[in-house]
């Protein structure tokens, strides 16, 4: 009895691996959730999201924008952010969470100005991309030197 019950509960088990576009729609909704959460939605924030976009993942600006109104969707629909960084672990590994997290920071530089809110969203994003405050301070770093 207990091994057909084990039976039709692993016959039942999906592959429910995201695909390269959902990841890219995570990414982009952690992203875009960063460009508001400081109540302002800059545009020097979304030029720099485009170009993120178009260096990152190699999209054409028809791509882009839908990619953009996707993750805008996403963020405005989501009441957490553990959905969007549970799949980006479960596929990516550990240099391109890294690279994710120092586009935050790109993100948050972009307007010259690093609000609190932005701050805490990293901070909070690092920590369920499984990622360290060393690690943190070099993203940061990275970013920095990349928008001087």
């Amino acid at each position: 009895m207990f091994q057909s019950l084990k039976d039709l509960f692993s016959a039942n088990v999906i592959d429910d691996k995201p695909d390269e576009h959902q990841l890219q729609v995570a990414a982009a909704t952690l992203m875009f959730e960063l460009i508001r959460s400081d109540g302002d939605i800059d545009a020097q924030e979304l030029s720099s999201l485009d170009d993120i976009l178009e260096q990152e993942f190699s999209l054409d600006e028809n791509e882009r924008t839908i990619l953009k109104q996707q993750a805008q969707e996403s963020a405005e629909q989501a009441i957490s952010l553990q959905g969007f960084t549970h799949d980006i672990c479960k596929q990516w590994d550990h240099e391109q969470r890294l690279k994710l997290l120092e586009y935050l920071w790109v993100l948050a530089l972009a307007d010259n100005h690093i609000d609190s809110h932005e701050r805490h969203l990293i901070r909070k994003v690092a920590g369920l991309l499984y990622l360290n405050d060393r690690e943190i301070i070099i993203t940061k770093e990275n970013a920095k030197n990349k928008t001087q």
